[in-house]
């Protein structure tokens, strides 16, 4: 006999008013709840991402953006993010997406096409899941979360931007991926136990630039003592034309970087999540930079 009902003469007495009170009450603070949840995700997908975008004049330098495909980015953390670092630093984001038309195939023609239609000034490349090892010779057994159909995108997005010259930042997985598309290649940290303990945690770790590197130039130090670190992959062999900007503990690159065409032309990988970093002004100058180089694009126009 359940703990809410009683027999009287043989017959079943339904709930007391204080269950029936109690399953009231904790069916109206459940709905709340999830009112909260749903208020909470509409802010982050939709909400704020227009409420920042309208804040930017006119002509600002247009980022190219290529959604993540983990939950954070389904729930529009890696959007709202993203979004809000940007806007600091004067850019205005531009999401693009495969147009594929129920072809599997990504066309470089169809990429190329897309950032002339969106008047693309600069690219931004963030985190996510895996690059799929097939394009690098790695090992298949050690990935997670490979979406092939996003590699073959920004790849493409990748060889277009450079080839008209567009400064490009890749953060995370954005730096594996600039590798890959340039021909390099990726470590998996998954097979180091003790250096992926070192790099996929949220208490960072020190990074020491290289000296003559753009990227120290950009930050205007040789070190910085503190990054926030979530990665399970690195570059290994850097591709032909890209060099290490970067080093961490178990000698992992940290960074890269390379030249392009024209004085715009500037491309940088970073292993770190400067996004997470919100009171390092110093870190934020990556952003800045990628806005200032953009913009040039534009005025070019």
């Amino acid at each position: 006999m359940n703990s809410g009902q009683t027999r009287n003469s043989g017959k079943v007495v339904r709930p007391t008013r204080r269950r029936r009170r109690w399953l009231r009450r904790t069916a109206i603070a459940l709905a709340i709840l999830i009112g909260i949840l749903l208020g909470i995700y509409a802010s982050l997908r939709f909400i704020y991402p227009v409420w920042i975008q309208a804040r930017l004049p006119s002509d600002a330098p247009r980022i190219a953006f290529s959604l993540d495909n983990t939950l954070l980015g389904r729930v529009g953390i890696t959007d709202s993010t993203y979004q809000r670092v940007m806007a600091a630093a004067g850019g205005r984001l531009i999401k693009l997406r495969p147009n594929m038309a129920g072809d599997p195939e990504v066309d470089p023609e169809a990429v190329k096409a897309l950032l002339e239609e969106n008047r693309i000034d600069g690219v931004l490349l963030t985190g996510g899941g895996d690059v799929d090892p097939k394009l690098y010779g790695g090992d298949p057994n050690t990935t997670r979360l490979v979406h092939r159909l996003r590699d073959d995108f920004e790849i493409a997005l990748i060889r277009a931007a450079k080839e008209r010259g567009l400064p490009m930042l890749g953060i995370c997985r954005g730096c594996q991926i600039i590798n890959v598309a340039l021909g390099g290649t990726i470590r998996n940290l998954r097979k180091e136990p003790e250096v992926v303990k070192r790099h996929l945690v949220l208490t960072g770790h020190a990074v020491e630039l290289a000296p003559d590197s753009k990227l120290a130039e950009t930050l205007g130090v040789r070190r910085l003592p503190k990054v926030v670190s979530l990665h399970g992959n690195a570059v290994k062999e850097p591709a032909p034309g890209v060099r290490i900007a970067a080093t961490g503990p178990g000698g992992v690159i940290e960074a890269i970087e390379a030249d392009t065409a024209g004085q715009t032309g500037w491309i940088v990988g970073i292993q770190w999540h400067p996004e997470l970093t919100l009171d390092d002004q110093v870190q934020h100058k990556v952003y800045k930079v990628l806005v200032e180089r953009a913009r040039k694009v534009r005025k070019g126009r």
